[in-house]
């Protein structure tokens, strides 16, 4: 077993009435590589019981079996990553020794962290560092998106209304961390 060591230690700042940031560290995540159309793709969904976003920039959530939610992030017309879902990777087992798909799955937990904003300020937090218009018109709940933020790589996702999770590589954590904290000075 492989232990995924947080790299802000659960750090948390704020509180929901103002803007909260608070590292969620150890979500599990898997990439998903497939092309769409195929009978790889359908194989998958079917495995995984969750239809995945067609989009670039969609999500969608999933209860799965145990009573937990597990989201699809589609991150490019076919590339997903599976936030929550534990058991991907047995489901999917199966289909990768039958030698009939082609698709690539990988547990990627320890390669990012999660960092989520919540409260009525999040989105202006957000809007210091990031190049993006976050106005609800352009990136509504349930959008995700790739970009730049204090010139680190992320992927932002407007998870519910005022709740934006920003999923940064482990090693830019700190960094973004500290950048975040300093945009909120007004509101925390």
């Amino acid at each position: 077993m492989i232990i995924k060591e947080s790299p802000l230690k659960g750090m948390n700042i704020g509180t929901v009435a103002t803007v909260a940031i608070a590292e969620l560290p150890g979500l599990h995540t898997i990439d998903l590589r497939v092309a769409p159309g195929t009978s790889s793709h359908a194989a998958v969904t079917e495995a995984l019981g969750m239809e995945l976003p067609g989009k670039p920039g969609q999500t969608r959530a999933v209860t799965i079996p145990g009573g937990s939610e597990a989201h699809a992030l589609c991150l490019a017309p076919d590339w997903w990553l599976i936030v929550g879902y534990h058991e991907a990777e047995q489901k999917l087992a199966p289909l990768q020794l039958d030698g009939q798909h082609h698709f690539s799955v990988v547990d990627v937990s320890g390669q990012r962290t999660t960092i989520e904003l919540e409260g009525p300020n999040a989105r202006e937090v957000l809007a210091h560092l990031w190049e993006q218009d976050l106005r609800e018109k352009y990136f509504p709940v349930a959008g995700v998106s790739q970009g730049l933020m204090a010139k680190a790589p992320v992927i932002v996702w407007h998870i519910a209304p005022f709740r934006y999770r920003a999923m940064v590589r482990s090693s830019f954590a700190l960094h973004l961390w500290k950048a975040l904290a300093d945009a909120a000075g007004e509101w925390i």
